[in-house]
């Protein structure tokens, strides 16, 4: 079961995917609905997972891992990354946000840093969770840090790429756009039809042929 939790800030996408009573957190931007989800379920978590660095996906990070005292799986640049309120981008939330949603912020973001990951890898990384494949490859261009998480060879976690109806943005303090068109890109464009794709932001959909 995947179950999704948008931030209201931003509205970033947070996934719990869960089995056996256990589950995955995927990008706790919304500690405290991601924690009264889990209990409510009566959900264990296992990991959190991040696809990339920035500040609005890794909100409540620390609140989340502190509650439950579980391990981060992460790109080691991403790790790297969250650490510095320059490279998870934080120092600029509010006007980011601004350029998102054409509004201003009803109040002052916060600057923040997170700890390192306690799992780390530099391109790719596969694990087996309760039945369940993940692989896990870098891919760059939106952030350095930025990761595509496939499960069971059908579902595919993407972050700030492949977002409903958006362009990918490579425009961010870290993005490359040359990282983007040589790298990623390729693999985005092999992404299977009819994967289900659960983006960072916005509705999660089925791949066609016509879409990345």
């Amino acid at each position: 079961m995947i179950e999704c939790i948008a931030s209201e800030r931003i509205e970033t996408n947070c996934y719990l995917i869960e089995e056996e009573g256990h589950a995955l957190i995927i990008d706790p931007s919304c500690g405290k609905f991601i924690i009264d989800k889990l209990t409510e379920k009566g959900w264990e978590p296992d990991y959190i997972i991040l696809t990339h660095e920035h500040y609005d996906h890794i909100w409540d990070l620390e609140e989340v891992r502190d509650h439950y005292g579980i391990p981060v799986i992460a790109s080691s640049l991403c790790s790297e990354r969250v650490q510095s309120i320059q490279t998870n981008l934080s120092s600029i939330g509010d006007i980011l946000i601004y350029f998102k949603t054409g509004e201003e912020p009803s109040e002052p973001g916060k600057r923040f840093t997170c700890r390192a990951a306690e799992i780390t890898f530099d391109e790719t990384y596969t694990m087996n969770w309760r039945g369940h494949d993940f692989e896990f490859q870098r891919i760059p261009g939106h952030s350095p840090g930025s990761v595509l998480i496939t499960m069971d060879q059908n579902s595919v976690f993407t972050g700030d790429y492949m977002i409903y109806g958006e362009p990918d943005m490579t425009r961010l303090k870290g993005g490359s756009k040359k990282d983007y068109d040589r790298i990623t890109l390729p693999v985005l464009d092999a992404i299977p039809a009819d994967f289900h794709v659960y983006p960072g932001h916005g509705p999660d959909y089925i791949k066609k042929n016509d879409t990345k």
